[in-house]
């Protein structure tokens, strides 16, 4: 009797340490998109919630970019969307506090909430990265921070959810840490007496070496917004939006068309200046994260992607920028 009792112990252990495996490799499972798809067109619906209603959750929209299927049908020939639509946007009212605590924030921040459709589907797709995964791709571990902008993108999930109340809500995952996602750089700069001077060189600097390697600045957003009251901690911050168009199409579009991928698009590049500093900070997420959380289609893809994860920390140092941790 007591050699069954240890036998059935041992097997309650057993399947207990099983169960408990199985829970700790469940928890590892972390959401990095959250989807709505929609029987048929559902375009209109989008546009209408794109302009008052999530304009009153104080959203703005920097530079919405619509039909960007039908540029690439025009510069390439061929398109396999129906639709594709960009819309960066940022609350920069709620984000303005949290950036005096973490600047890392703008490297999402505008970011897109895309729709697509595929020619050959009777859906529509709307998706947006979650807050949880942009804050570990970009490092952030401040609880303040954390949860006010998950409570952000809760309540802009609960705009989507009323405009689109049939969709059915699904999520991509990703089970790995995300490691080495960030590009960080720095500019030391002799501070003249009126900052803007240095502010409109470094920036026609930025947007034309840019421009010459064939990337198209697709945005740019003020935080500042020419308000000294604005983010008392800095003297400047604003972003770039950066789009490869070559390479946009060659992910988003074309033979094994990944739109999916588009919530990353434009990437988002972060330039600021702290109060009576000298340094001109630059931060952006790196393009490999879009294989970390999205497994690229083709080697041509990867090729890509590495290509402009070479070139872009290159242009920095180009226009005299050092890396930094």
């Amino acid at each position: 009797m007591t050699k069954i009792l240890g036998m059935l112990l041992c097997i309650a252990v057993s399947t207990n340490g099983l169960i408990a495996v199985e829970n700790a490799v469940a928890s590892t499972v972390k959401q990095s998109t959250i989807v709505y798809t929609m029987k048929g067109n559902a375009e209109e619906a989008y546009n209408t919630m794109m302009d008052k209603p999530i304009k009153a959750l104080g959203y703005r929209l920097p530079d919405p970019r619509k039909g960007v299927n039908e540029v690439y049908k025009k510069q390439y020939g061929s398109t396999t969307l129906e639709v594709l639509n960009f819309m960066t946007i940022v609350n920069d009212k709620k984000i303005k506090p949290l950036l005096e605590i973490d600047a890392k924030l703008a490297g999402f921040n505008p970011f897109n909430l895309v729709l697509y459709k595929h020619k050959n589907k009777d859906e529509t797709v709307v998706s947006h990265l979650t807050a949880s995964a942009i804050i570990e791709m970009l490092g952030i571990t401040d609880a303040k921070v954390i949860a006010e902008y998950t409570q952000m993108m809760e309540e802009l999930d609960t705009l989507v959810s009323k405009t689109f109340p049939t969709a059915v809500v699904t999520h991509g995952t990703y089970t790995h840490a995300l490691k080495d996602t960030m590009m960080h750089y720095e500019i030391t700069f002799d501070r003249p007496e009126d900052l803007d001077d240095y502010i409109d060189e470094i920036q026609e600097t930025v947007e034309d070496t840019f421009t010459k390697k064939g990337y198209i600045m697709a945005g740019f957003f003020d935080y500042k917004q020419g308000k000294g009251n604005m983010l008392p901690s800095y003297d400047a911050f604003w972003t770039f939006s950066l789009c490869h168009f070559p390479y946009s199409y060659n992910i988003f579009d074309n033979e094994g068309a990944m739109p999916e991928v588009a919530v990353f698009a434009p990437c988002t590049m972060y330039m600021y200046i702290k109060k009576d500093s000298n340094t001109l900070v630059i931060g952006m997420p790196r393009l490999s994260n879009w294989n970390k959380l999205f497994t690229l289609k083709g080697q041509n893809r990867m090729d890509f992607m590495h290509k402009l994860d070479v070139d872009i920390p290159a242009t920095f140092i180009e226009i005299g920028a050092k890396k930094s941790k």
